[in-house]
């Protein structure tokens, strides 16, 4: 059956970058808490300490091995079997235990159950999907009361990217490498003016557009370079299934470290099993918010340096497959005779 499209209530993406240019970091509808909010203003001058009892250290890591509720009450319950006298903190306690150590929280969002929009953004006026029509919550409770308990019908989490930069750089075995971005930018600098070129391009930073960026001067020392990448994924080899995650790349590492699992910043989740509709919509809350960090600058507290820093957040690339880019560019895609439509003249 088509879906019925109601025009007059469709967002372009010139509604959601019109707001994007206003957003600021307690604006309601990125959805941060106060706390996170003064955190990134003000934030702590210490290291993440893990100076617990056992019993915290070993939910912990149950919790970082598989941070799933499911996964972690089955474990938990496995090992109080065992050993009854244990004091091993719930599922919640756990989670805001992280939360409260790190600075990191996943902030949420209604969306549509069907993967249309989330309502947020020029969409957070909606009470129905534009598209299908399927409400925001459901209700619950008897029709004749006037408290029905309002439920959302589909939740979206978004986790911020400038408490993860705080994180890491509070940690003084990651700090110690996140200089890697302003010794290389000095390198570079210094390679093109005796030479006017450079020997070797093996990392992002060696491209034309970062080079100007450095010659500039718009890229100063303590200031944050990232990457964007987002992609699909099938969840089961046999069964109709999708999602989609994006990351951030943090480019002050090493080509070497800026990859690898610990240091790769988790933005955001776009659960399946169809694909959106609407991708703007999804990534407004992590765009409005490095928006909002690069308007009002971000605070870091250097663990390395021991010292307090003002960093100004750059994006320099995007990067996504096929069909992850035909979502981010707007373009036909990889199905059309020309997907790059204006960039090149092949077809197929």
């Amino acid at each position: 059956m088509q879906e019925t499209i109601h025009l007059d209530t469709l967002r372009t993406s010139a509604d959601f970058v019109k707001v994007l240019q206003q957003t600021t970091l307690d604006d309601p509808m990125l959805g941060m808490s106060s706390d996170a909010i003064e955190c990134l203003q003000n934030p702590p001058h210490k290291g993440l300490s893990l100076s617990v009892d056992a019993d915290t250290r070993m939910a912990l890591e149950l919790f970082l091995n598989d941070p799933s509720e499911k996964a972690y009450e089955k474990s938990h319950m496995t090992i109080l079997r065992r050993h009854p006298d244990d004091i091993l903190p719930s599922y919640y306690k756990i989670k805001c235990f992280v939360a409260d150590l790190t600075g990191i929280e996943s902030v949420i969002h209604h969306m549509c159950i069907k993967l249309y929009i989330i309502y947020t953004g020029p969409c957070s006026d909606l009470e129905t999907c534009p598209v299908c029509l399927e409400p925001q919550h459901n209700l619950s409770g008897p029709q004749s009361s006037r408290r029905r308990e309002r439920k959302p019908c589909q939740t979206f989490h978004t986790i911020p990217v400038g408490p993860q930069i705080q994180a890491l750089y509070q940690d003084p075995e990651s700090m110690s490498h996140a200089h890697y971005l302003c010794e290389e930018q000095a390198c570079i600098l210094s390679k093109i003016e005796q030479k006017q070129y450079l020997d070797e391009y093996s990392d992002v930073l060696h491209g034309a557009d970062m080079i100007h960026a450095f010659q500039a001067g718009h890229i100063g020392e303590h200031n944050i370079a990232l990457i964007f990448s987002i992609d699909g994924a099938q969840l089961y080899a046999y069964k109709l299934s999708a999602c989609w995650i994006y990351i951030w790349v943090l480019l002050n590492l090493s080509p070497t470290r800026h990859y690898q699992k610990k240091h790769v910043l988790i933005g955001g989740f776009i659960p399946g099993l169809n694909n959106p509709r609407n991708f703007d919509s999804f990534l407004f809350p992590g765009l409005g918010h490095l928006a909002a960090l690069q308007r009002e600058t971000m605070m870091i507290w250097d663990s390395a340096l021991q010292h307090e820093v003002h960093s100004r957040i750059f994006l320099p690339l995007i990067t996504a497959d096929g069909p992850g880019m035909m979502h981010i560019t707007g373009f036909v895609g990889y199905h059309g005779k020309h997907g790059c439509q204006l960039y090149c003249g092949f077809s197929g």
